[in-house]
């Protein structure tokens, strides 16, 4: 039996006996899941919610894309040192929903205003990064796949150390730099099946400064990740071809433009800002990013996406939008495509290769939260997406004829527990 699922078992069955022993020794177990279906509108290509999902939604309700599960434990380790840990399981790239790690962190907190982890963290300087597995903490079914979809980063192996500060009454300013490598639980599907890319061990950094004002939420976030690992095949061979004809065409910007499509050869830089609001009856949340890949040809993206929810009692209507462009680097491929066929096909699979990197969608989404029972919801949504037919990266198994376009609905019960 593997590490992992022997930390899920103990989990599950240190939540079973939920007494008052729990605050007797400093020990406080909660949980958070979601059972959810979809259902696309469209056979020719795959929803999915994340780019770690192998498999997306297609004609048939599918249980798979929002469903999960998750166990936490606090405990007091005595004065001003705590422990925490959290498991998950969920749709994850081997096609299964082996639970893994997400947090194992120490956690010393000094003064009321310094804390300082150590250990597995959630990366929270992409927003809700704390979150967003616990859909009950949000209003929609899921986070808006346009802007969350490529921040495929979740946790981090390291530490972060975080001052809070009042500057004035009812206005508090949050710092956090956050430094380490990704964990070994990211990895993205890719290429034939059960083949994946990994992401961890690539070094990150972050920072995050939030301002609290009242009702109002200011943040503003930065993050650098530089890969470890590269492409696996065919990207490899892809590469191994451009260096070919490079050295026979004495061409350098084709061995330029190989190293350009290697992983580890492009280090990805996040800018972020966002504002939340509360007022009332009213919850309005807006946020921008803008992600940097580098100087090869794999392109930036800009995203972003406006919420408005009104509660009304124990139901919070709610409209979603959202949107991702790609700014295209240029690509440089010489006389590869007048060359003959081995060459064209070459240029052919590197052109099809960057165009897997791009998205340009935006999705419009309606949807109803019912807070029926404490600590359960409901939440009914139906989003319709238009796009670029040829901008793939947030779909699997684009099949010929895919015109962009699709509308999902999606129901789910939340609940923390």
């Amino acid at each position: 039996m593997s590490l992992r699922m022997i930390a899920w078992i103990t989990l599950v069955a240190l939540a079973l006996p939920l007494t008052a022993q729990e605050a007797d020794c400093g020990l406080k177990v909660s949980g958070f899941g979601t059972l959810g279906l979809a259902l696309n509108s469209s056979d020719r290509a795959e929803y999915v919610r994340e780019p770690t999902q192998p498999r997306g939604v297609l004609r048939s309700l599918n249980p798979s894309l929002d469903s999960r599960l998750g166990l936490q434990v606090n405990q007091n380790l005595g004065g001003d040192l705590s422990f925490v840990g959290q498991i998950i399981s969920k749709y994850r790239f081997d096609y299964t929903f082996k639970p893994d790690i997400s947090w194992a962190f120490l956690s010393y907190k000094p003064t009321s205003s310094i804390q300082a982890r150590a250990g597995r963290l959630g990366f929270d300087v992409f927003q809700i990064a704390d979150t967003r597995n616990v859909g009950y903490s949000y209003l929609w079914v899921r986070p808006p796949v346009d802007f969350f979809g490529p921040l495929m980063l979740s946790s981090l192996d390291g530490g972060d150390l975080t001052w809070t500060t009042p500057l004035n009454e009812g206005l508090n300013l949050r710092l956090k730099v956050a430094a380490g490598r990704t964990a070994s639980i990211d990895k993205v599907p890719f290429g034939n099946e059960g083949g994946y890319v990994p992401l961890g061990g690539s070094k990150l950094f972050g920072a995050v400064a939030e301002l609290d004002w009242r009702d109002l939420n200011l943040r503003l976030s930065f993050a650098r990740a530089q890969p470890s690992e590269k492409f696996p095949a065919p990207i490899t061979d892809l590469q191994d071809g451009l260096n070919a004809f490079a050295l026979l065409l004495n061409d350098p910007r084709l061995a330029q433009q190989a190293r350009g499509v290697d992983f580890q050869e492009n280090c990805f830089r996040y800018l972020s800002a966002g504002v939340n609001w509360q007022g009332g009856p009213f919850r309005v949340e807006a946020v921008g990013a803008q992600v940097r890949t580098g100087d090869g040809p794999i392109p930036d993206l800009k995203s972003g996406y406006l919420s408005v929810g009104y509660r009304e009692g124990a139901f919070v209507p709610y409209f979603l939008a959202s949107r991702i462009v790609s700014d295209p680097h240029p690509l440089y491929l010489g006389a590869l495509p007048t060359l003959g066929p081995q060459a064209a096909a070459l240029a052919e699979g590197v052109t099809a290769f960057i165009q897997h990197q791009r998205a340009n969608q935006t999705t419009l989404a309606l949807g109803l939260r019912w807070d029926f029972q404490p600590r359960t919801a409901l939440k009914f949504q139906i989003d319709r997406i238009e796009g670029r037919p040829n901008d793939v990266m947030l779909w699997l198994n684009v099949r010929p004829g895919w015109e962009g376009k699709a509308t999902v609905g999606s129901v789910t019960l939340d609940f923390v527990f």
